[in-house]
């Protein structure tokens, strides 16, 4: 009942956080770290407990809806998408992020640039990327309804953010926006974002919705250094996969125990 007991303790420590790191659980329930390892395990293995991939930190996983936790749609995007993720830089060895629309950004969730062998990875979950020069908030922007749409553009105009100023003209953004929809993906903007300090190249980037029915619950990037390959290839070589592997996680999310 002892090793009940401490499973509990643990629990109920990562419910008292959206994340959690070995640390902080130890720091909370006073555990030898050795001891929380095997805790964590039990409860990944038990579907009670995640660790991302992308940042090593602990959450409870999106399926536990008990001990009052207020897990949301963000949670269980962020679960489902990871092994896909994960997969498909291993497929295509170039990272891919996916990131939900929030207050005027897109904020990623997860990430599978710690496994390509190209980059150094500097973002974060919970880094926000713009709107109108980011692939993914491109293709949020483009495949949204078009009331939503609208609403953003006029948030965006109002933003003191030089990165938002293009919205002041909505008919040249809106015109960018429906090409998009018609190819089926967005890209980065030029100039927008580079690799860390020690990499030099510009970055590119293509992204696509994750669909339920007509609204975008996220999107998903595919990301490279723009040197290494053109912007042309990567559509040829790898865009139906990326459209794929939405569609996947629109299912993983609708289905949450596959």
């Amino acid at each position: 009942m002892r090793a009940l007991a401490r499973g509990l303790d643990v629990f109920k420590a990562l419910h008292n956080h959206r994340s959690a790191s070995l640390q902080d659980l130890h720091d909370e329930t006073g555990l030898a770290k050795p001891t929380l390892l095997r805790i964590l395990k039990t409860l990944e293995e038990g579907g009670v407990a995640r660790r991302s991939s992308r940042d090593g930190r602990y959450r409870v996983s999106a399926s536990v809806r008990f001990f009052g936790q207020n897990l949301g749609v963000e949670d269980a995007i962020a679960e489902q998408a990871a092994p896909v993720l994960d997969r498909l830089c291993r497929d295509m060895l170039w990272p891919s992020d996916i990131a939900v629309y929030k207050d005027g950004a897109m904020e990623i969730l997860e990430s599978s640039r710690h496994q390509t062998p190209f980059m150094v990875n500097r973002d974060r979950i919970g880094f926000r990327v713009h709107m109108l020069m980011s692939a993914m908030g491109r293709a949020h922007l483009a495949f949204s309804p078009a009331a939503e749409r609208r609403a953003i553009l006029t948030r965006l105009s109002r933003s003191g953010d030089p990165y938002d100023h293009a919205a002041r003209n909505p008919s040249a953004v809106l015109a960018d926006l429906a090409n998009d929809r018609t190819r089926g993906y967005a890209v980065r903007e030029t100039g927008y974002g580079r690799w860390g300090i020690a990499e030099r190249s510009q970055a590119d980037a293509i992204a696509v919705p994750v669909l339920q029915g007509r609204r975008v619950l996220a999107c998903l990037s595919l990301a490279w250094a723009a040197g290494a390959t053109t912007r042309t290839e990567m559509v040829a070589r790898h865009l139906s996969r990326l459209q794929d592997a939405a569609a996947e996680i629109a299912g993983r999310i609708a289905a949450p125990d596959q």
